[in-house]
């Protein structure tokens, strides 16, 4: 390993950088000040700005030393800062680390979390030599597991009453990311299609998924044999939902690993006297998460609307088995669509007939 401090790293919307004593105001303001935010931390929040500053000053002291990463999160388009990400635990004995992370709750659910940590994790696994990252969440507060999960890391297990926040003692979720599971750059984790002339278009693609009912969901599975299963969904919004039970094969697997890849298949129609299937299909390659309260209803109540246009009927049945019921949305990182080159040339001698 190499250490070489916080240096300042830069995405499309962010600047991840040194915070200075002039960041105060700012830092008070945006979250430090804000119950909301320290309510699984383990520091309180701020009574005043003169606290926000003396934490600062003993932030800007510690960029003295080569192995210290405190970066704070500056919006670009408001030119101030709005959370900060840092490494919080180091153990040089295995190369690895923890991260942790904070951000004011008006930016909450606008990926700016997993955009910044992203960068910090490229960092450092390319330019560090970290070779394992880990992340820890109050079992109470799944929002920061998700950011994990977006981040490419599994969760490893749950550790009983490991913990203290602000809260009380509480269970701790634990995630994990290794080096070579990361890629070194985020455009090699999605192949550009051989057959390019055979790739459907982006509308024509989501045409597949909005009209499907059916799809092959893989994840990762068990000893590092893949794991494949039919299961029924619904796309809505830019987002695929599907349903399962609260326990099995299918729910620990995304647990441990919520990448997961799925395949729709539009037509399929063999052509004996050509040696050829006439498919039409779409691949999307994502990330799924567990979704609880509202948000698992209203996902339910989706996919019964989708196969049985009865509000009454489905409200009825969605009430009946929430207990057991458990809904997955599927945020798709890349979406690609194919065709056979039969279908091509059929419709380039249709038009040549014209």
């Amino acid at each position: 390993m190499e250490h070489k401090g916080t240096v300042t790293l830069e995405t499309g919307r962010l600047v991840l950088r040194r915070f200075t004593l002039a960041d105060a105001e700012a830092m008070y303001e945006n979250w430090a000040s804000e119950e909301t935010v320290t309510e699984y931390l383990t520091w309180p929040a701020h009574g005043s700005v003169d606290a926000t500053r003396a934490v600062l000053a003993d932030w800007v002291k510690g960029y003295e030393s080569a192995d210290f990463y405190q970066w704070a999160i500056e919006l670009k388009q408001l030119g101030q800062v709005i959370g900060s990400i840092s490494v919080t635990a180091q153990q040089p004995a295995v190369s690895g680390c923890e991260l942790g992370w904070c951000i004011g709750s008006r930016w909450w659910g606008q990926g700016i979390m997993p955009e910044a940590g992203r960068a910090v994790l490229r960092y450092l696994f390319a330019e560090v030599g970290f070779e394992r990252v880990a992340a820890v969440h109050a079992v109470g507060n799944p929002k920061s597991g998700r950011v994990m999960q977006k981040l490419g890391m599994r969760y490893e297990g749950t550790l009983r009453r490991a913990g203290r926040c602000n809260r009380g003692v509480i269970d701790e979720a634990r995630y994990a990311i290794l080096k070579d599971e990361f890629p070194s750059d985020e455009r090699e984790a999605f192949r550009p299609m051989r057959r390019s002339r055979q790739q459907l278009s982006r509308e024509e693609t989501e045409a597949i998924l909005k009209n499907g009912t059916t799809a092959v969901l893989a994840m990762n599975g068990d000893g590092g044999y893949p794991y494949a299963v039919p299961v029924n969904y619904v796309y809505k919004d830019g987002k695929i939902y599907f349903h399962g039970a609260k326990a099995g094969y299918k729910f620990d697997a995304m647990r441990r690993d919520g990448r997961v890849s799925m395949c729709v298949i539009s037509q399929d129609q063999v052509a004996p006297e050509k040696l050829t299937d006439l498919y039409r299909s779409a691949i999307v390659f994502g990330r799924v998460r567990l979704l609880e309260g509202q948000e698992m209803t209203d996902a339910a109540y989706a996919l019964g609307m989708r196969f049985l246009p009865d509000p009454d009927r489905v409200r009825q049945e969605v009430a009946g088995d929430a207990a057991r019921l458990a809904c997955f949305e599927l945020t798709p990182e890349h979406i690609t669509g194919k065709e056979a080159i039969e279908l091509i040339r059929q419709r380039s001698q249709s038009h040549g007939s014209d």
